[in-house]
């Protein structure tokens, strides 16, 4: 890996986890949440997918084999994406203030946020870490780091229809309309 490119992608990947951990508002108590073993399972399976994009090209075996070309306009693009899909990710989470929660729950004295990020997709936060590990995965090359991207796509997803199923169930007919307007996950086509 091009040192100055995976370096930028670690970095982002840094102020992430540092953001994640401690930079975000106190949430709010729970008032309905999904069952321990989802959030177990489903939080297994995306730390996995990040351990394999992460880990790049130190995985041994077949799963350290390079599947992307290594050309500098790859890896500038998966620098941007990286940066980019971080951004969008710490945005929205900070639009959510307290009514972010790490698990799939409504919280007393839920919200419905439709301005920022949210006007563009229904789940932003895993919209910009998709992003982020496809940027990442694009740098690291490998048929590991590639692995990695499918299983968060499959963690995220999942979580984001469960969360889809709780929101309806919280605003009613407000939500249907809104998953009628705005798109799940990509913009301007899922």
């Amino acid at each position: 890996m091009p040192a100055p490119y995976w370096a930028i992608t670690s970095v982002c990947w840094i102020v992430f986890w540092v953001y994640w951990s401690v930079g975000a508002p106190r949430r709010r108590p729970s008032k309905r949440k999904v069952e321990r073993t989802f959030t177990v399972l489903n939080t297994g399976l995306l730390y996995l997918s990040l351990l394999l994009v992460w880990l790049g090209r130190t995985v041994p075996g077949p799963l350290g084999l390079l599947v992307v070309p290594q050309v500098i306009t790859i890896e500038v693009a998966g620098t941007v994406f990286t940066i980019i899909g971080v951004t969008f990710a710490i945005w929205s989470r900070q639009l959510l203030s307290t009514n972010w929660s790490g698990v799939v729950a409504i919280t007393e004295g839920q919200q419905f946020i439709r301005s920022g990020p949210y006007a563009i997709v229904r789940h932003p936060i895993y919209t910009g870490m998709l992003l982020a590990l496809f940027g990442t995965m694009l740098v690291a090359s490998t048929l590991g780091s590639l692995l990695g991207f499918g299983l968060a796509i499959l963690s995220l997803w999942q979580k984001a229809g469960v969360e889809e199923q709780f929101l309806i169930v919280e605003f009613g007919e407000k939500y249907i309309n809104y998953q009628r307007e705005v798109k799940f996950l990509i913009p301007f086509l899922y």
